[in-house]
């Protein structure tokens, strides 16, 4: 009860304390919007006595005894010109002419700045032109009163634009912008010319040619937009930034083939681990930022699109992706941020005139191989001919063992006749031509190639955008076809967005977003097995198709495999299919309440559903059993977000302050139904027709979201920043007892090149150091996991019973995460930029099913039990290295090392996960099983490591054991690669462009559970088998010093049982991505009509260096396992055209 009381008092004070403070902004705004007057800088009063004493000493004097601050560059300043001045009570103005004019140095006041900057000749003119009466008149005042000259400076959409630096060229005058845009400067003449600079805008010049009023528009600079971040429930200049983001643009996102925004993410920022591990068609690969900090609960990272939690959108309509590590960056997303954040802001229109895109391409993919190859029927046939034979030559010398117990000494007749009278074979022949008769050898097929197809890809997109200075629009469809490579599987995609924006007055504005998706996926399926897994487990012997080109069932006499199968019969008739549709609706208030302050609402419907059909034919075998089975799914999502902001914004000086409060809420349901048949005919599979019910479930969940949050930035003179935010997120996710959770962050930074020690420094161009810490939470947990459960799975008098089935727990409380951060960004000469941060992120009150004893009458409850570690450094480098006129040659190389470490756990207590371990001070995702001891060479017997442990718990003694039940567990790898990154290169001559990108991953290692399986060393003789790689060799005679056991029949000692034998470097470097572009030009398509023609080629997963030997190296990391049923990657090849009118 206080701790609820405590929340409900500590609520109020934030309302207060955020009304309160934007009521001091807005006062600060209306005593400091005035325009600056300079005199009563320069009339203030001043007491000096220097002697001797450098310039530089004098304004620091000055700056001690007053607020003044002086602008000057080094260079103006000689070291040795000394000077020497007393002054009591003088006007500053006067002792600054009595300095400055020997120096030929003049002086401008803006507001508390002096600046200082050389005189030019009619200056000098000027002042030695003055009369003996007017020796009172100020230097600055007879220079500088000239041309008075004011006005307003905005974006093309008529935004007032604060903070725009306006310079007199050729000298060191300047100003800058007020928060309404307004400005005011002295120019020397009406020739003056005056230059506008802003971050994200073109640089512009504006001769004053006489005028005293001038009204400035600013283009938005394309090349300059990724310097405005989105970040949060805002966006920033990269400049004012105290967080740790990455930005991805639409530029650096375009030439991957995939439909899939993860993929595109793949080596392009430090620290992001996107990993395929499926090559299913429409698949979803796995993204994990800064490692991953929980056992049970969801590790994937939070969705925003543009500016709201969750959604969807096409990597078409994608304008840009920012990626949110540290807390100051994810803080305002509280509860549902600490595996981080991915903000995907969509494409808008612009004013202007209405532009048509049109981009095409098509092109195909195989799967990739790597360096796994099945044997052929020569290879296996010589392979497994030596077992058969050394098995007859042992059972034969078993069976006349037997013999010789009654007959000591047995003549070949009686051998031949006691061996026939147990129905076995007298001669090996014989027995070969029963068990594994050379017949064999007259097929050879290659299953890999009845499965696998060279894959098509096709790929349509239509946009439209522009607008005027009230409306503005973006309209995108997209047409996305991928046949996969696994003969049943393919996958379509239909997409429209519409963004929509309205100016209704110079307060109001609305917007709208419509996004509608529908997908069909059809997957790999045979009913018993898919075709991913089989096409390694038949045999090259056995082949597919009868003599009039059917397909054989797989249960035929000559049919040798092992279970009788051939996959390719169910696959003509059996099928699973999902088909999946969404709209997701936006509407977006924004009012503008006055120059300072804005309010906006924004509104989320998202509505989905997937339906999902397997039907299993009565001609196969498990459609069999039930004379045709057909089992229907239906889901149902709905998502209703509500999110409002009240933001405000103000400058006075060199202060810059600005804050939000908002109030979000959220609710999502979802329900699902399954429902299976039998007695389904072949050609009606509507479930209208089942002549049994087989099944029927079904449930409903639904969960809220309620959240109170606040942020506030301040900053002074472009060189120091603060921010700081905090979220209290109510969810009913969690216990009654704890459904509220508070989430703060703080970070700061400071730009010491704007200091003026590093001003104007020709090399280091900008130096930036950053600091944060801050807590996030993590809901990605099952709505009613704190709930007590019950099962209606049984019946009591013939009606439903309900029997509990998992203890409820009221304690139950977040994940939550706290995470520290240092950051550095550099800019030298101009042309290299660099970005490090080094990270420390603590997740605690981990959650997991902890074990319960007997008596608590259920086997488990979920509790808040552990606490991991994850910590790592991150670098980005991105080089100018050529920019020429025709020619532009950049560089990026991004790495992340990351370290996982368990810190906590339950009482201490290992977690078991069979093959892995979760064991305090190991990384999550710790390799667990016998160790590998090779090969006997006297032997050929498998060899494992067996330990022997002494009172402390330390190793006593290491011996080797053919004995796999004696052989001891222990720590032998983990699955979380030690780094992670990406190098790219761009390269543009005139109108050609090429992009080649690389990615890499080191330290992960991967149960390689196909060679587990198919190089079993005999233990599955019906079963086809591994080809060695270069270098290995069965053991064959003693002395041998082989990588494999003796082939055996029936296998060797379990060789092929759970080990470290199977675990390997699944360290790769991959030509991710290469895309060759012409921009055509010329009066040809300018005749035609058309703005820009572009064509391409485009390639993925070109070519891997690694020394895995499995199919692909890139897999699940969180499973760490290359699954036998893998549906692998691919490489693709696109040819395309882009077309703008």
């Amino acid at each position: 009860m206080q701790k609820r009381i405590y929340y409900q008092s500590l609520v109020r004070f934030m309302r207060l304390s955020f009304i309160q403070f934007i009521t001091v902004v807005a006062a600060l705004g209306n005593v400091y919007a005035l325009e600056g007057n300079a005199q009563p800088v320069l009339n203030k009063k001043v007491s000096l006595n220097v002697r001797n004493q450098a310039v530089e000493n004098v304004f620091r004097e000055i700056e001690q005894r007053t607020d003044v601050r002086f602008v000057f560059s080094r260079s103006l300043i000689r070291a040795s010109r000394k000077v020497s001045i007393t002054a009591r009570n003088q006007a500053l103005h006067e002792v600054l002419d009595e300095v400055l004019t020997p120096l030929k140095l003049k002086y401008r006041a803006s507001e508390n700045l002096v600046i200082i900057s050389r005189m030019d000749r009619r200056d000098e003119e000027l002042i030695n032109s003055l009369s003996p009466g007017q020796g009172d008149i100020q230097v600055s005042e007879a220079i500088n009163a000239a041309i008075p000259v004011t006005g307003r400076v905005s974006d093309e959409k008529g935004e007032a634009l604060p903070g725009v630096s306006i310079m007199i060229k050729g000298t060191q005058t300047g100003t800058a912008t007020r928060a309404d845009g307004s400005f005011s400067l002295d120019v020397p003449d009406e020739k003056a010319v005056l230059v506008f600079s802003y971050v994200g805008y073109v640089s512009q010049e504006v001769v004053v040619s006489g005028r005293t009023k001038l009204e400035v528009t600013l283009e938005v600079d394309e090349k300059a937009l990724e310097e405005v971040v989105v970040v949060g429930y805002s966006s920033k200049n990269a400049s004012e930034l105290s967080s740790s983001v990455s930005v991805i643009n639409a530029e650096k996102l375009k030439g991957v083939t995939t439909p899939n925004l993860g993929n595109m993410l793949q080596g392009k920022a430090p620290g992001v681990i996107v990993s395929s591990a499926s090559g299913q068609p429409g698949a979803a690969p796995a993204v994990r930022i800064r490692g991953t900090g929980t056992i049970s609960a969801g590790a994937d990272p939070l969705y925003v699109v543009d500016g709201v939690i969750g959604g969807t959108a096409n990597p078409n309509d994608i304008e840009s992706v920012t990626v949110l590590k540290d807390a100051a960056a994810t803080g305002l997303y509280g509860s549902r941020a600490a595996n981080g954040v991915i903000v995907i802001t969509t494409k808008t229109g612009k004013s202007g005139k209405t532009q048509i895109n049109l981009n095409t391409s098509i092109g195909t993919s195989s799967v990739l191989r790597g360096k796994f190859r099945m044997m052929n029927t020569r290879q296996y046939y010589d392979y497994t001919l030596p077992m058969y034979t050394e098995d007859y030559e042992g059972k034969r010398a078993s069976y006349i063992a037997e013999l010789s117990k009654t007959n000591p000494n047995p003549s070949a007749d009686e051998i031949n006749a006691w061996l026939t009278s147990k129905n076995f074979p007298t001669s090996v022949d014989n027995y070969l031509n029963i068990n594994f008769p050379s017949s064999l050898l007259e097929h050879d097929t290659d299953w890999s190639d009845l499965v696998y197809r060279n894959g098509l890809t096709q790929n349509y997109e239509l946009s439209a955008s522009g607008g005027n200075e009230k409306t503005r629009f973006y309209v995108g469809g997209n047409y996305y076809y991928e046949k996969g490579n696994i003969t049943t599987s393919d996958y379509k995609r239909f997409n429209v967005r519409m963004n929509l924006f309205h100016q209704i007055n110079d307060k109001v504005s609305i917007s709208g977003r419509l996004n509608g998706r529908m997908d069909y996926t059809t997957y790999d399926y045979s009913g018993e097995r898919g075709g991913a897994w089989t096409t390694f487990y038949n045999l090259p012997t056995d082949y597919p198709y009868n003599p009039d080109g059917s397909v054989r069932i797989g249960t035929e006499s000559d049919w040798f495999g092992r279970d009788r199968f051939n996959f390719l019969f169910p696959m003509q008739y059996n099928y699973s299919i999902a088909r999946s549709s969404g709209v997701q609706g936006d509407f977006v208030f924004n009012y503008d309440i006055n120059d300072f302050l804005s309010f906006a609402s924004t509104n989320r419907v998202d509505i989905g559903n997937i339906r999902s059909e397997i039907y299993d034919d009565p001609r196969t075998l498990t459609g069999g059993l039930r004379n045709g089975l057909l089992t229907n799914g239906f889901n149902y999502t709905q998502s209703l977000l509500n999110s409002n902001l009240l933001k405000a914004h103000q400058s006075w000086g060199h202060h810059m302050l600005s804050g939000l409060i908002g109030l979000e809420f959220q609710s999502n349901y979802g329900d699902n139904t399954l429902s299976s048949g039998g007695g389904v005919p072949s050609d009606l599979h509507i479930m209208d027709v089942a002549a049994v019910p087989v099944s029927v479930a079904g449930s409903k969940y639904k969960s809220t979201f309620n959240s109170y949050f606040s942020q506030a930035d301040y900053s002074f003179a472009n060189k120091y920043f603060l921010t700081g935010s905090f979220r209290r997120d109510g969810s009913s996710k969690f216990g009654n007892r704890n459904q509220y959770g508070n989430f703060w962050a703080a970070g700061g930074s400071w730009i010491l090149s704007n200091e003026n020690f590093l001003a104007g420094n020709a090399v280091l161009t900008l130096l930036k150091v950053r600091a944060s810490y801050g807590t996030t939470g993590n809901a990605n947990i099952a709505d009613f996991i704190t709930r007590g459960l019950y099962s209606f799975s049984q019946q009591y008098a013939g009606s439903s019973a309900a029997i509990p089935a998992r203890l409820s727990n009221p304690d139950l409380t977040w994940e939550k995460a706290y995470t520290t951060n240092f950051g550095l960004n550099a800019d030298l000469i101009n042309r290299v930029t660099l970005t490090m941060d080094i990270y420390q992120r603590d997740t605690k009150n981990l959650l997991f099913d902890v074990p319960l004893s007997s008596a608590a009458g259920f086997p488990s409850q979920i509790q808040n039990v552990g606490h991991v570690r994850n910590r790592g450094l991150e670098i980005d480098i991105t080089s100018a290295n050529i920019s020429g006129k025709n020619f532009t040659w950049e560089t990026n190389f991004n790495i992340g090392f990351n370290q996982n470490r368990v810190m906590e756990l339950y009482k201490n207590q290992d977690i078991d996960l069979g093959t892995r371990r979760v064991i305090v001070g190991q990384p999550l995702g710790t390799w667990f099983m016998q160790k590998w001891a090779g090969v006997d060479p006297q032997t050929g017997s498998p060899l494992w490591e067996k330990l022997t442990y002494d009172e402390t718990g330390a190793v006593a003694t290491r011996e080797n054991t053919t004995n796999y039940n004696e052989a001891t567990r222990q720590i032998v790898g983990k699955s979380i690669p030690d780094f992670t990154g990406g190098f790219n290169n761009s390269l543009q001559y005139k109108g050609i462009s090429l992009d080649i990108l690389f990615s890499f991953v080191k330290g992960a290692d991967v149960y390689e559970s196909l060679r587990e399986n198919l190089g079993a060393d005999g233990a599955y003789p019906t079963v086809n088998s591994v080809v060695l790689r270069p270098g290995e060799s069965y053991w064959e005679k003693p002395g041998d010093i082989a990588t494999h056991p003796k082939a055996i029949l029936g296998g060797n000692l379990n060789s092929s049982k759970t080990s470290s034998r199977f675990l390997q470097d699944a360290s790769y470097i991959r030509l991710r991505n290469v895309r060759l572009s012409y921009q055509i030009s010329g009066q040809l398509i300018q005749r035609l009509g058309i703005r820009q023609l572009t064509i391409y080629g485009t390639g993925d997963n070109l070519y891997t260096l690694t020394k895995f030997t499995g199919m692909d190296p890139e897999v699940g990391f969180e499973s760490g396992a290359a699954a036998l049923s893998k549906y692998f990657n691919n490489k693709k090849l696109l040819f395309g055209i882009n077309i703008g009118f």
